[in-house]
């Protein structure tokens, strides 16, 4: 019965993985859970060590994808000339608050000359990143400065 607990959470936790990704580690979270129901259903296990298994690898996981995101992205990134075009996918608001596709994904992105309209379909230069926000600037008005 226990395992299948334990199954019952990592399908929920992947369920949850799929739709909403924007919710770091539950992909960790779905596997701990996964190998904890094989593992109790394979052997014996105590519920209090099945629980510190679990937790043990929520605890692994986390460390190792902070590890690894620290390595691949710092938190604000230089863009090269080459990968820097996008294209404006919804309006900008008064902020300057909108979204673009860049390397076919979507992106929240904040244009840096807020005083152009920014429409869909328009193409834009990504300037930098912090994290996962980008800084845009209309094509046009990067070659109005050269």
């Amino acid at each position: 019965m226990v395992p299948l607990i334990w199954l019952m959470l990592g399908g929920a936790l992947l369920l949850l993985e799929v739709l909403a990704p924007g919710f770091d580690g539950l992909l960790v979270g779905a596997m701990g859970a996964l190998v904890v129901s094989l593992m109790s259903a394979l052997t014996p296990i105590p519920t209090w060590l099945q629980a510190l298994i679990f937790f043990a690898s929520l605890l692994a996981g986390g460390v190792w994808m902070w590890r690894w995101s620290r390595q691949r992205s710092p938190s604000t990134h230089q863009l090269h000339a080459h990968e820097a075009g996008a294209v404006v996918l919804s309006p900008f608001d008064q902020q300057g608050e909108g979204r673009v596709r860049w390397h076919g994904q979507s992106w929240a992105a904040t244009a840096l000359g807020a005083d152009d309209a920014l429409v869909p379909g328009m193409r834009v230069i990504v300037m930098g990143r912090d994290g996962t926000h980008l800084q845009v600037m209309p094509e046009q008005a990067l070659h109005e400065n050269d």
